[in-house]
Parts: structure tokens; C-alpha cells; sequence
């Protein structure tokens, strides 16, 4: 890109990159716990790849401030969300669990 290029076109560049910033960040903040009780963990999440990964990622990290790893026990979807369920185990007992 020349600089006349984006001195023309950057107030568009700038609009369409925050749009995908947006965008991309509604992924990440749409994953949500709406339940935590002892060990179990509910989120909600897009049904999405990413969503899922985001999901996965979170109760992992809630586990893990208990020195457990999260194994999933349950999900389900409609065609826009998820409910996913996370069980805080310790590390020996979830090698019993498959993947």
C-alpha cells in the first residue's frame, strides 16, 4: 500500500478493522459460567468451534485455581448456543474418563 492509498482510504481501513476486532472479540466475551457449584461448572457458548475451544479454555482455568484439570460431562446445542458442563477432577481420577 502506498501512503496516498491509505491517506485516502484510511478512515474505511480503520472502521472495517475495528468491525473485525469486534467481531472477533464477540467470540471470546460471548462464553459465560452460569453455574458453579463445588466442582461443576455450566457454561454457554456460541455453537461455534471457537466458541467451544473458548469454553474449554475457561473451565480449565477454573480448575485449575483448585489444582484440578476440567473434564466435560455433558453438552448441549440448539443451533446458535451451547451448554456445556465441566466436572473439576483431580488429574488421576480423569485419566478414567474419555476424551
Amino acid at each position: 500500500m502506498t501512503a496516498h492509498h491509505i491517506e485516502k482510504h484510511g478512515p474505511a481501513l480503520r472502521v472495517t478493522c475495528l468491525f473485525v476486532l469486534m467481531l472477533a472479540g464477540a467470540g471470546c466475551s460471548a462464553v459465560r459460567i452460569v453455574a458453579m457449584n463445588n466442582n461443576y461448572v455450566t457454561l454457554v457458548h456460541p455453537f461455534t468451534d471457537a466458541g467451544t475451544e473458548s469454553a474449554r479454555v475457561l473451565a480449565a482455568r477454573e480448575c485449575r485455581m483448585h489444582s484440578q484439570v476440567a473434564v466435560k460431562t455433558s453438552d448441549a446445542c440448539s443451533l446458535s448456543q451451547c451448554t456445556t458442563n465441566y466436572q473439576c477432577m483431580e488429574p488421576v481420577e480423569a485419566k478414567q474418563y474419555p476424551p
